[in-house]
């Protein structure tokens, strides 16, 4: 990643699509989904933890390069969004 901010702003995009998404599957089928507030839950945590990793790499382990502990934040943001979505589309399409 670029930069800090950068990636901050990757995470807030990611994250505010994903429930964006879970918002217009619940206006479209026009029924609160526990399934789908527990996503977005999911979410907004998975987004208050990267920040606060990327706002303190210092926390970072010893034997890590700063390159990797921001490669590994923006990993885990892309295997949380990817969760996310694929719990929200076997909702849409139960039948894959």
């Amino acid at each position: 990643m670029a930069s800090k901010q950068r990636l901050k702003k990757e995470i807030d995009y990611m994250v505010s699509d994903l429930i964006l998404d879970c918002f217009t599957y619940t206006s479209m089928y026009e029924k609160p989904n526990e399934e789908v507030q527990q996503i977005i839950a999911n979410t907004l945590k998975l987004r208050n933890e990267l920040r606060e990793q990327v706002n303190h790499p210092e926390k970072k382990d010893k034997s890590q390069t700063v390159k990797n502990y921001f490669d590994n934040i923006a990993q885990t943001l892309i295997d949380g969004i990817e969760d996310g979505y694929s719990k929200l589309g076997k909702m849409v399409n139960p039948k894959e």
